[in-house]
């Protein structure tokens, strides 16, 4: 990550901060993604969105009713398309920009090319330094000045090279052909330069300073001219103008919810009451974001509109989950703490099985009708914590329930299963020795993914399907 390009943030990394960012689809982020990304509680992910918002990645939104909202700004976009690349020298640099013209040179005369090019450089690369974390390079495209019938052949070529047709909705129909021609482009452009960072923004508007790479005159498709000068605009920054003139920080961003807190051990009825892995972060979120009243105001919200939030919070009662540890530790000590305070994983009978197949992957721990299971993926859990055995359900049956499977996923990854063929295996957790599970690939490789392979496994084998 280029450090130089961003400003610093207090009390996160920049890889954290980008890792928060990048975890919503929607461009706007909430104490939820915090707590997931950071395994914090919402008091520290308040203090983290505040603290984004104060270096420019983020800004409060409070037109968005009901809820207080935090979007993404221009920098907060920008920082989440970073790519993290080895610092490299300036031959690097100068070698990349002489291939960038070249590339860009026999794209623009190229008959079968439905658009032109320009090129500009901007960021750091504008300077002498001693390294660099990437090549910033601003892209634009124009169309061609074709006949009908030329600009007909080409577009057609283009949609043979195309993606399926029944992956692409209406739009993405219509623009079929010229987004095949960006994408070819983009790859002959950085066909290996790794390094070099294709951008849309346009540096003038943003207010930074520039270099011309390539430009091109659309009318008559010739090359023209460019300057070794450095273009400096003189307007201000889009991006300090977004940062610096937004709505400030409302001084309370976080309220408690109204009305009591129940206890953890209180205990309700489960029927009809469905909770999964998702459901911990959203109701902490939930509980302390406050409403929008009509007059743009923060107030706290209610917790006897959501049944469900008198469960929030509840991922917090048992924090082994946090602890740096291995699964095969963190299950014990989850299943140790489920039995402590008397929570619904007592009835779980301590033997692993893991299933990677064609169509879903799981990890169970349990028998039968005692039984649990999530399915892994790359960023999220998937699977429900409550208890099938009991009638009644409390904070810390969640809690546990929480925690044993973050170590059912913690167990799943370190043994790299996802790298794995279709297999199954079966575990029994008390004659385990170690801490953690070993590496399930090495194991296959050296033809020792078998029964008995450790100590505590008793059934491995690999699943053919048949074609």
């Amino acid at each position: 990550m280029n450090a130089d390009k961003y400003p610093s943030i207090d009390g996160i990394s920049l890889d954290e901060a980008q890792a928060i960012l990048k975890s919503s689809q929607s461009g706007t982020i909430g104490l939820a993604e915090v707590i997931r990304v950071l395994n914090c509680d919402a008091s520290l992910a308040d203090a983290v969105l505040r603290s984004l918002a104060n270096s420019g990645f983020l800004k409060p939104v409070l037109d968005q009713r009901p809820w207080l909202v935090w979007e993404t700004t221009a920098l907060g976009r920008r920082l989440c398309l970073e790519k993290k690349r080895k610092r490299i020298d300036r031959n690097k640099v100068d070698y990349a920009i002489s291939q960038l013209i070249k590339r860009a040179d026999l794209i623009n005369a190229d008959p079968a090319r439905l658009q032109r090019i320009t090129l500009r450089l901007f960021g750091s690369a504008l300077e002498q330094q001693e390294e660099y974390g990437d090549i910033d390079i601003a892209i634009s495209y124009e169309k061609r000045q074709l006949p009908d019938k030329e600009r007909l052949r080409i577009e057609a070529a283009l949609k043979t090279r195309a993606p399926d047709p029944s992956h692409r909705n209406f739009i993405e129909n219509l623009f079929a052909a010229e987004n095949q021609d960006k994408r070819e482009i983009r790859a002959l452009l950085l066909k290996g330069l790794p390094y070099v960072s294709l951008m849309g923004d346009d540096p003038l508007k943003l207010g930074t300073p520039f270099r011309w790479l390539v430009d091109h005159d659309n009318s008559t498709d010739k090359r023209l001219p460019v300057s070794e000068a450095i273009v400096r605009p003189n307007v201000p920054s889009q991006l300090d103008e977004e940062a610096y003139s937004e709505t400030p920080i409302p001084t309370q961003t976080i309220m408690k919810a109204k009305h009591r807190e129940v206890s953890p051990a209180s205990k309700f009825p489960a029927m009809g009451l469905h909770m999964d892995f998702e459901d911990a972060y959203i109701l902490e979120e939930r509980k302390w974001t406050p409403l929008v009243d009509k007059n743009d105001n923060l107030v706290p919200n209610n917790r006897q509109s959501e049944p469900r939030l008198k469960f929030a919070g509840f991922q917090h009662l048992c924090d082994v989950w946090k602890k740096p540890m291995g699964g095969v530790d963190m299950m014990r000590c989850a299943l140790e703490w489920g039995e402590e305070y008397d929570a619904w994983t007592v009835d779980l009978v301590p033997r692993v099985s893991i299933s990677r197949g064609y169509k879903s992957n799981v990890i169970r721990v349990g028998i039968i009708d005692r039984l649990m299971y999530v399915r892994v993926g790359k960023k999220k859990l998937q699977g429900s914590l409550m208890p099938v055995t009991r009638s009644r359900v409390s904070k810390i049956d969640l809690a546990a329930s929480f925690a044993v499977g973050q170590a059912l996923a913690k167990m799943y990854r370190e043994a790299r299963c996802s790298n794995m063929p279709a297999f199954s295996a079966e575990i029994y957790l008390p004659s385990l020795q170690q801490g953690k599970l070993p590496d399930f690939p090495k194991l296959q490789r050296r033809g020792e993914f078998h029964d008995g392979a450790f100590e505590g496994l008793i059934r491995a084998q690999l699943i053919k399907y048949e074609e």
